[in-house]
């Protein structure tokens, strides 16, 4: 029988039916040794293909059990048991390859026995039993020293380095590796293929090792030969395992973005391969957990841990076991459920320890160190981390090492302050040297393995050395030096990961600012807040397009990944939006099997699909297409051809924006302390509240509580009660700073802080007149966006007469009638500006999505939601479902000059690290809008219909945006004899952003 034809049926057609074709060609397949041969060398071709090697080797099985051939069900055994030891079923691979072992010897074959116990090897080692497998190897290597069989001797060397990995024998395992990539290029009892292979697998466990010792510059290097020679041989489930290699040297720089990246290409090889090894997708997963951990996802860490750490419990694998535990236990202490963390982390120190894998029970102590740390059990954790310390230094484990000279510097900070309180100076003088002696040892070390992480680290924890000794100049420079390289990290991170990496890091700024005005250098703190405002909303309205990626470029190749996720979010999109409908239409009375939480879960489930892609998308665009020979030169190159993702503004450069009538007042709070920037084209003063915050939150809820009281039952007797609220909150927040208040009409800008962003500044009352009876008030998520739109003003300007512009588009949407008055708004609104207009069922996220580009302004006015739990589902609510933050980022809104969201809650947003401000409004300034009208509150029907209308007709009379909103607000404030005077009526909608006049009207006159 031909020998391909043969194989290729058996490759293609099911277990049964390649059993069948066996028995029915049988006399053709005479020569059993042959045929035995050829399935054999099948399945050790398909090997990482897994479960179609299993396949071959079941029927190689079936076939030695069918012609009594002994040497062939051997071959077949053998090949089950490399199959299972692959896909980490150890237990049922050492059975299969023990039972080959006996019959091999049976039949004299001492060739293939020592063959057998390569993957024994493997299996046992990963089972723990070290002594075993060390005894094992070497009677394996001796047969095939005997044979002359070079390339199984490298074959088994490769395991035996793996083991003395484990161990933490690491030079020896170097040594071992050398000397197998020695064989392997002179050996010739293989084929060309197999050899390079067996060289790439090499340089990957080479570059493990290399890794751990801190040589990841020649990890790196050897990782992405191994990538490209599984590339050319195709063997696509080794490139993906490499790719999640690279990203855990990604991680391990501090590259955190590109770390994540990489996983999540792996993964989605894996799954376009049908990888069904669920030993790899949870070891990728772990991996996956230490990234979300860096970026303050905590929940998820625990959430992708735990699996990975069920599913290892179940295999019986000691090591994978321990090390799913210890990366649990890391998840636990991020997630601050210590007491979980100490048990998960005793069990896996039994679990390494029993196994003899020596490094990882120490990087075990390690994590309980720094559990005692956060106990405040200072002196334990110093000496536990001084223990592990000491083996790391031993070992040449040098990452490991910096980790535990951190932790012990900490420690050492620590017991220096309760040594102040003790007024022991000479103790905390030791203490504090000891300390820095350390972070300078770190912050050496660490740039030589380019550690970015424990970099920054250094010189925070010396500058927090140097502030405690009053020594601020040289605190200063070191938060400075920390700030720097935090920056260095943030540059590889794409836009909603930077929130999360800066609330990890956000203390370092945090002490900065604070000494900054500890020195009386105002500037300088308000340079390092404004460094840090609002980061991803300023990185996007860096880059031009619309905020969601945009893969298709003018002579730009696309990824197929990248196409993939693209279709697979619109896919996931639509179906957000059909279960969005559902929930809003379902009538549980029609039938008792009708169930809101079915939906709802569906619901839950498409947003949770829908973020994790929405990023996969950004991190997959943020290296596409620019790719070089190394990631580091990869990553130099985008830095330096890339438009710089943090911009930096001073105070010189915000006051060239501000005319000698206007006033920003930018917010702040530090350790309970109120602090206020206000800022003239003259001057910057800065006033600072001892305990003003905590005044501050108190007086807050008292006012959203007045505000949803009239919002529910509609009384206005407690409009006197209101009004002395907002007094104390004008003597908190504006009294201070009076003497730089502008003219009356003048231009106030706020900038507000955390909890601040839902007070309506322009409300606040100084015992006579509201704030917007004084001047004319407009706010932003962060000062530094003051240049962005004196550009855009600039840029729009040399555009504008080439730009072909729709009319206005105006969207009323009454959710089933609960809205009487939204179609009267949208009719009145598109008469006043002459645009388009739909209602109801013409009013669909569709035709917004089409018609939004390029027109001037647009207008919605429907029912909306905020969503503290899920900021990227804020919404609003329109015919064919909600119109999410993630459809307003893919719109490209650089050429409207207003964007007006007529609904309840749609200026409301969750604030991230940096004070960025998460949510619906945000998605608009993203995209491009210039200025957005947006609501605080659950705002009334008939009132929002009159303030709108009024708001305008203003417009259109030529006045700013700002001064428009100010003088509708001020016409409803001002009829006593309505109930709409009340601040509940027309303080709720804010302008944000641009505050100059339409240029719209001036073109198309109404």
């Amino acid at each position: 029988m031909e020998k391909e034809l043969f194989l290729r049926y058996l490759r293609d057609y099911t277990l049964e039916e390649g059993r069948a074709y066996i028995r029915e060609h049988i006399t053709a397949l005479a020569d059993h040794t042959i045929v035995g041969e050829w399935l054999a060398d099948e399945a050790l071709r398909l090997l990482y293909t897994p479960f179609l090697s299993l396949k071959i080797a079941e029927l190689l099985i079936f076939f030695g059990e069918l012609t009594g051939h002994l040497s062939s069900h051997a071959l077949g055994l053998k090949a089950k048991g490399d199959v299972l030891s692959e896909i980490r079923h150890h237990e049922a691979a050492l059975e299969h390859l023990d039972a080959a072992a006996q019959e091999f010897l049976a039949v004299g074959d001492k060739a293939n026995w020592a063959r057998s116990r390569i993957s024994w090897v493997t299996s046992a080692g990963w089972l723990g039993r070290i002594d075993d497998t060390l005894q094992v190897a070497e009677q394996a290597r001796l047969v095939f020293s005997q044979l002359n069989e070079l390339y199984w001797v490298g074959v088994i060397n490769n395991n035996v380095a793996v083991i003395y990995e484990f161990r933490g024998q690491y030079q020896e395992a170097l040594k071992l590796y050398e000397q197998i990539l020695a064989i392997f290029a002179t050996a010739t009892d293989q084929n060309e293929l197999s050899l390079q292979r067996s060289i790439a697998i090499t340089q990957v466990n080479q570059a493990r090792s290399l890794s751990l010792l801190g040589d990841l510059i020649s990890a790196y290097e050897l990782l992405q030969q191994a990538q490209a020679s599984f590339t050319t041989l195709k063997e696509t489930a080794l490139v993906h395992v490499v790719e999640y290699e690279l990203a855990h040297l990604d991680y391990t720089q501090g590259y955190y973005g590109s770390a994540l990246r990489r996983y999540y290409q792996a993964l989605d090889g894996m799954t376009q391969e049908n990888v069904e090894n669920p030993f790899v997708l949870a070891e990728l997963k772990l991996y996956m957990a230490n990234c979300l951990v860096k970026l303050d996802r905590a929940r998820e860490a625990c959430l992708v841990s735990e699996e990975a750490v069920k599913i290892y419990r179940q295999s019986g694998m000691a090591w994978n076991t321990g090390n799913a535990l210890y990366e649990h236990a890391k998840a636990l202490l991020a997630a601050n459920r210590l007491e979980a963390a100490i048990g998960i982390l005793d069990e896996a120190w039994t679990l390494f320890t029993h196994g003899g894998f020596e490094p990882y029970a120490f990087a075990t102590r390690l994590q309980q160190a720094e559990i005692l740390l956060q106990m405040g059990l200072f002196t334990p954790a110093y000496a536990q981390a001084r223990e592990v310390k000491r083996y790391y230094d031993a070992q040449g484990l040098v990452i490991r090492s910096l980790e535990a000279s951190l932790l012990i510097a900490s420690a050492l900070i620590a017991n220096a302050r309760q040594s102040a309180l003790l007024e022991e100076k000479e103790l905390q003088a030791a203490l504090f040297q000891e300390a820095v002696g350390l972070c300078r040892q770190v912050i050496f070390q660490a740039r030589q393995h380019h550690l970015q992480g424990e970099i920054y680290k250094g010189h925070y924890l010396l500058g927090k050395v140097f502030a405690l000794q009053h020594k601020l100049s040289r605190a200063a420079k070191h938060y400075a030096a920390a700030i720097a390289q935090i920056e260095r990290m943030l540059d590889d991170l794409v836009y909603d990961l930077s929130p999360s990496f800066l609330r990890t890091t956000w203390a370092v700024y945090d002490d900065m600012i604070a000494l900054c005005l500890q020195q009386s250098q105002p500037e300088k703190a308000f340079y390092y807040l404004e460094q840090a405002r609002s980061m991803a909303l300023r990185q996007r309205l860096g880059r031009s397009g619309a905020a969601l990626p945009k893969s298709i470029q003018a002579g730009n190749a696309i990824s197929p990944m990248i196409l993939r996720t693209q279709y697979e979010l619109r896919d996931w999109q639509e179906q957000h939006r059909k279960y969005s409908t559902l929930l809003t239409e379902i009538d549980t009375s029609l039938s008792p099997e009708l169930r809101r939480d079915l939906i709802a879960t569906e619901l839950k489930h498409c947003e949770e699909k829908l973020n994790e892609l929405f990023e996969r998308l950004y991190l997959y665009e943020a290296s596409f297409p620019a790719q070089s020979a190394t990631p580091r030169s990869r990553k130099v190159k985008r830095r330096e051809q890339a438009i710089p993702r943090i911009q930096h503004t001073d105070i010189a450069q915000i006051r060239q924006y501000l005319t000698p009538d206007h006033l920003l007042l930018s917010y702040y709070f530090h350790q309970g302390k109120l602090v206020i920037f206000a800022i003239t084209a003259e001057k910057l003063m800065v006033y600072e509240q001892p305990d003003g915050q905590a005044e501050l939150e108190h007086l807050l809820l008292l006012l959203h509580a007045n505000f949803q009281a009239q919002g529910k039952f509609g009384t206005s007797a407690s409009q006197g009660v209101l009004r002395r609220l907002l007094k104390k909150l004008y003597m908190l927040l504006i009294a201070p700073i009076t003497s730089l208040l502008p003219r009356a009409s003048g231009c106030v800008t706020i900038v507000p802080y955390n909890s601040l962003h839902k007070l309506p500044f322009h409300a606040l009352y100084d015992g006579s007149r509201f704030l917007i009876e004084h001047y004319q008030i407009n706010y932003l998520p962060a000062s530094s966006l003051l240049t962005h739109l004196a550009l855009r003003i600039d840029q729009c300007q040399d555009t504008g007469k080439r730009t072909v512009r729709r009319p206005p588009l105006v969207f009323g949407y009454s959710y089933k009638g609960h809205l009487q008055r939204v179609h009267d708004e949208a009719r009145a609104i598109a008469s006043l500006l002459g645009g388009d207009y739909y209602l109801e069922e013409e009013a669909t996220i569709a035709r917004l999505l089409q018609q939004a580009p390029s027109s001037p302004l647009l207008h919605i006015a429907t029912h909306g939601r905020n969503r503290l739990d899920a900021p990227n589902f804020s919404y609003v609510r329109l015919a064919d479902g909600q119109l999410n933050a993630l459809d307003a980022f893919s719109l490209d809104l650089h050429h409207c000059e207003l964007v007006t969201l007529s609904g309840c809650e749609t200026g409301l947003a969750l604030s991230g690290g940096g004070d960025e401000q998460l949510g619906l409004a945000t998605a608009f300034l993203a995209a491009g809008a210039a200025s957005l009208v947006i609501s605080l509150w659950a705002v009334e029907d008939t009132s929002t219909n009159e303030l709108m209308r009024h708001f305008y007709q203003h417009l259109l009379q030529g006045e700013s945006k700002v001064q428009a909103l100010r003088s509708a607000q001020c016409k409803l404030l001002r009829q006593t004899d309505s109930r709409y005077a009340h601040p509940y009526f027309w303080a709720g909608f804010r302008l944000v952003g641009d505050v100059s006049p339409l240029k719209y009207h001036i073109d198309h006159p109404s």
